[in-house]
């Protein structure tokens, strides 16, 4: 992959200077700062192929971060109790 703070500059420029989950207009510092989010996260195979990343606001990447942290722990917790009954 190029240069990270390359591709979220192109990335930014490329959808309008707005977030891709909110769309609200990116700020210079805080939670509307861009960054590079995986449109299919690496836990789930997701690369750093371009075609895979977007730009979001700090705030949105975040939170989607948190969202997939706990789908992922309830879903191994889900499989150790399963595997205890076994």
């Amino acid at each position: 992959m190029k240069n990270a703070a390359k591709v979220r500059s192109e990335l930014v420029e490329l959808q309008g200077g707005k977030c891709c989950y909110c769309g609200k207009p990116f700020r210079t510092n805080g939670k509307r700062v861009a960054t590079l989010e995986h449109k299919t996260p690496k836990m789930h195979r997701g690369t750093n192929k371009r075609s895979n990343l977007a730009a979001a606001c700090l705030g949105c990447n975040k939170d989607r971060g948190h969202k997939m942290n706990i789908a992922k722990q309830r879903k191994e917790a889900k499989a150790k109790l399963k595997a205890r009954g076994s």
